[in-house]
């Protein structure tokens, strides 16, 4: 799931994407507002990819979710 997630976030860089939508479209399930997968998900994956450079590679988007940075 970790790859599906970031290479959903590389086809999807310049538009933030939803919780609700990520989780649909890594998980295929209905996202009922108060599941911390995503959240959790996306920190390891920011972990992991800190591993790897200093630079911030997924934004969070206030109110909306999260995207890709401009780098």
């Amino acid at each position: 799931r970790w790859f599906e997630s970031l290479a959903l976030r590389m086809g999807n860089a310049r538009k933030g994407l939803t919780r609700g939508q990520l989780y649909g479209q890594v998980w295929g399930g209905e996202y009922m507002g108060d599941d911390n997968t995503v959240t959790v998900h996306i920190s390891n994956l920011r972990a992991k990819l800190a591993k790897a450079s200093p630079a911030e590679y997924i934004k969070t988007v206030w109110g909306i979710g999260f995207k890709m940075s401009d780098l």
